[in-house]
């Protein structure tokens, strides 16, 4: 994606270093804002002491140090995003799919603008692709980031264990499937990456709607039901039906799922038409 490459330039060639003030790394024109914004409230701070003050002077002083500590903690967070979308192994890009990253991308590539409320507190915004502008507060911007851990290296061993297994005559496998699918899914909301990601080499949804397409066309499965969040397994059960399945195949080659038997079924009763008609 051009996107992806624009955001990886930027970091590859960024303009500030590791010494930089908190301040200085989202753009000239979100400084010279911060910067006047300070000023006001050390140049109010000022007057409060000079008019003996003490509880306007504790307010001002008690909200620069505020900023400078939620602006401490935007750049830890730029920081984290770099890392997170470049600064994987191998310069992998640790998001899953499953998040949005619009917001992200264009405030940490300094294209977004930084305001203040009337709290004092930083608004972050930027303007989206439909010209609408999008507003976040700092402890915002990282709650829908969902980092992929070690589901898919944790899936891979279990379906290469249980193909192992597969060669041992007439003994079962030596753990529960569907236990341990339901663990893997849930684990720190794992589901999200199973159901976005590509997990050993494919992606749930394509094959979800290659194995439905007579259904989806149908409308028996509507275009709800294929919205990323429709699968949590909190209340939905066919991303652990998926998932499952393909680990009860890799022990057992000759497993087949409800869909695969119906057609199966399917392809027999014409088969014997055919014959019968021949």
């Amino acid at each position: 994606m051009a996107e992806d490459k624009q955001v990886k330039k930027y970091f590859e060639n960024i303009p500030y270093g590791n010494d930089s003030k908190s301040s200085e790394i989202h753009g000239k024109h979100n400084q010279v804002v911060i910067n006047k914004f300070v000023s006001s409230l050390v140049r109010k701070y000022d007057e409060a002491v000079l008019n003996k003050d003490k509880q306007m002077a504790s307010h001002f002083k008690d909200a620069i140090k505020k900023m400078s500590n939620q602006l401490d903690n935007l750049k830890t967070i730029k920081e984290e995003f770099a890392v997170n979308y470049g600064g994987g192994v191998g310069g992998k890009k640790l998001f899953s799919n499953y998040t949005d990253l619009s917001f992200s991308r264009a405030f940490f590539t300094e294209q977004g603008n930084i305001g203040f409320d009337k709290d004092l507190n930083p608004v972050l915004s930027i303007t989206g692709e439909n010209g609408e502008v999008v507003d976040k507060r700092i402890e915002d911007v990282t709650q829908d980031w969902v980092v992929k851990g070690t589901e898919e290296a944790d899936f891979m061993r279990m379906q290469q264990d249980a193909q192992k297994q597969s060669n041992s005559s007439n003994q079962p496998l030596d753990f529960d499937i569907d236990w341990h699918t339901d663990n893997m899914l849930s684990n720190m909301d794992a589901w999200k990456s199973f159901v976005s990601d590509k997990i050993g080499g494919r992606y749930f949804l394509n094959d979800y709607i290659e194995e439905n397409a007579e259904a989806i066309q149908s409308g028996e499965i509507s275009d709800d039901m294929l919205h990323p969040d429709s699968f949590n397994p909190a209340f939905d059960n066919r991303l652990h039906s998926h998932y499952a399945n393909r680990l009860k195949k890799s022990f057992d080659p000759n497993f087949q799922t409800e869909s695969e038997a119906r057609k199966a079924d399917r392809l027999i009763a014409k088969n014997n038409t055919e014959n019968n008609q021949a």
